[in-house]
């Protein structure tokens, strides 16, 4: 027996002391409830039934471990001051669930990292009912980052994953409230079979999950800041104070470029659609770097179709070879298959030689290189076990294989990278991303996807000269409102921790200008967070929205310009109706958006209802924001 443990017999409580709090575990069932100091206890997890016999059992004051002998399964529990790590070592495959949270009644909120970031009441029948929709949820894929966190009236607990893959999340009715059962899948195809959760005890802040996640990278030194990318890669820089643009036919012209510079945009990101664009439009590209802008072709290895269909795009089309080797596997030996059900999924290992030839080919060929590069897919959370004899690979693997040809695309050539959504794993290699702010939703909905003569129907890929999809305003359906644009519900989470790693976006399906009814929302969000519009472009668009775009520009550009490479500090809310906001970035400057259609008066000051201040903290300097007038 090691020195300092003794035994206890199974059926009874073990308490371990932690600075602040005590917590209580059950070995039997893994019921875990703590005790913070001068508060009342909270649930850590719920007791489960059926998990059989404990064997080995031994504990200190600050640990206990003992092994679930039916289930073959190795659990320590240790407090180490605010934080409680908690392991589970498994002998063979298999599932096994723990935590179970959500049944302890004080729990007022979940704080979950849904994208951006979601705030959830724990007794919203909207909520509720959307969760429910979408469980089982793949962790890495559902959660921008690795954690989540509980509220309480005076405290928060925060969750974070020690092995982000394999996991799903289940949300559950428990009597009218949210409740939550997290699983881990022990695969085969890993040869340590473990996964845990650092559970940490901190104050009642909404984003203080967090805030705890974020030191924790610190911690474990696997945060990289945007100043160090932009040591590594100088022209990152021009990401600052940089609206996203996407452009459309015409718009990829020398004379859109113009345009940009005549409404006094200095800094810009601009994306093309498709690789052959780079090679049709080189006098665009080099006005646009002569004008400071960052601009950028659209990539993607995540798929392969055959390489004789004829309505293929031009990133999944390969060599015969590839298609027949290179797909993953399933454990039982079947191709998974592609986006929308086409062509099949492409392992990032098999890949990789394909990925060298192309980007050094198209950067010899390219009358005018490019100074950006988007890489489709990579930074999604779609990751894959694969089982192929040819190209074996665990999710952890089927990540690193993904980040390898990031980062050799950015240091090779010195490229500004981005790619689709920016979950946490892709944090320390890309520069920014599209899909953080607004996630892609609504796939399930046939208003939205397939009936066209729905009034919230998004449109189609065409015309090719500017698809609607992508340029078409409309009305966002009403039941969307709730988890995707209702700034009660929102919080910056993602920007709390990657403020200064990140620059993040929204998804090109649902832009800066998609759905009329939310513009001004999308824009007080934007500023409150201090992050970059998205838009979509040609010169017929430019016109109708150049008034927007220029006051914004004219608001956003100095303000991301200084504080870009400082963190998100704080969030708060200011009114009982979460509608008038708060955020600190570094020591610098507040940002306080009031979503309401009447004025707030902030510390003397009247901020205009659906309008935003920014205060400079040192000097108490103030500038207000309105969003201008409804596009045409």
């Amino acid at each position: 027996m090691k020195a300092g443990f003794s035994s206890t017999p199974s059926g009874s409580g073990i308490q371990l002391k932690g600075r602040t709090w005590t917590i209580t575990v059950d070995p039997e069932s893994l019921g875990v409830t703590a005790q913070p100091e001068g508060q009342p206890p909270i649930e850590v997890s719920a007791p489960q039934a059926g998990l059989g016999p404990v064997e080995g059992l031994k504990h200190t004051d600050c640990e206990a471990s003992w092994e679930l002998s039916a289930r073959k399964v190795r659990v320590s529990f240790r407090a180490d001051g605010e934080t409680l790590l908690v392991t589970f070592l498994s002998r063979e495959p298999g599932r096994f669930t723990w935590p179970i949270v959500g049944e302890d009644r004080a729990v007022q909120a979940h704080i979950l990292p849904l994208a951006e970031g979601s705030y959830v009441p724990s007794e919203d029948s909207r909520w509720l009912k959307h969760l429910i929709a979408r469980s089982p949820m793949n962790a890495v894929e559902s959660f921008s980052m690795p954690f989540w966190g509980l509220a309480f009236p005076s405290c928060t607990l925060t969750y974070m994953l020690t092995n982000q893959f394999n996991n799903e999340l289940v949300f559950e009715d428990r009597a009218g409230r949210i409740g939550m059962r997290f699983t881990h899948e022990f695969t085969t195809n890993r040869e340590r079979k473990e996964y845990g959760l650092v559970i940490r005890l901190g104050p009642p802040s909404p984003i203080e999950p967090a805030r705890q996640y974020r030191r924790w990278l610190l911690e474990q030194d696997q945060f990289v800041s945007m100043r160090t990318k932009i040591e590594q890669t100088p022209e990152a820089e021009k990401l600052l104070g940089a609206p996203h643009i996407y452009l459309w036919s015409d718009g990829i012209s020398v004379e859109m470029m113009d345009r940009f510079a005549g409404i006094g945009c200095r800094r810009l990101w601009l994306g093309l659609s498709s690789l052959r664009s780079g090679m049709q439009h080189p006098d665009a590209i080099r006005r646009a770097k002569s004008l400071g802008y960052l601009i950028g072709t659209y990539d993607a290895y995540h798929g392969i179709h055959d390489p004789d269909s004829t309505d293929a795009s031009d990133t999944v089309r390969f060599d015969r070879h590839l298609y027949e080797t290179g797909p993953i596997l399933t454990a039982d030996g079947s191709k998974i298959p592609g986006y929308l059900g086409r062509g099949y999924q492409l392992s990032p290992i098999a890949a990789w030689p394909y990925v060298k030839e192309r980007v050094t080919r198209l950067m010899a060929e390219l009358p005018e290189p490019f100074n950006s590069w988007f890489i489709d897919c990579d930074a999604y959370g779609e990751v894959f076990d694969d089982y192929s004899e040819l190209h074996p690979a665990t999710q952890q693997d089927d990540v690193q294989a993904r980040l390898h040809r990031m980062a050799w695309i950015r240091d090779t050539y010195g490229l500004v990278i981005g790619s689709e959504v920016g979950v946490a794993y892709s944090a320390p290699v890309i520069h920014f991303a599209h899909g953080m702010m607004t996630p892609v939703f609504g796939w399930e909905d046939p208003d939205l996807q397939k009936d066209e003569s729905s009034q919230y129907y998004l449109g189609n890929w065409s015309p090719s000269g500017g698809p609607t999809i992508l340029l078409k305003q409309l009305p966002l359906k009403p039941e969307h409102r709730t988890f995707y644009y209702d700034p009660r519900f929102r919080l910056p989470l993602y920007q709390t921790v990657f403020h200064d790693s990140v620059v993040a976006t929204h998804h090109w399906h649902h832009s800066s200008l998609k759905f009329t009814d939310q513009v001004d929302t999308v824009e007080l969000l934007e500023l409150l967070y201090n992050v970059p519009p998205l838009y979509h472009m040609n010169l017929d668009e430019f016109e109708k929205h150049k008034t927007r775009m220029r006051a914004h520009y004219e608001f956003f550009s100095p303000l991301h310009q200084e504080l870009g490479l400082l963190p998100l500090t704080e969030f708060t809310w200011l009114s009982s109706d979460r509608m008038v906001q708060r955020t600190i970035f570094g020591e610098a400057v507040e940002m306080v958006a009031n979503f309401a259609g009447e004025g707030f008066d902030y510390s003397g000051t009247v901020i205009p209802g659906r309008s935003v201040l920014a205060r400079w903290l040192e000097t108490g300097d103030t500038r207000i924001y309105t969003p201008a007038a409804p596009s045409d």
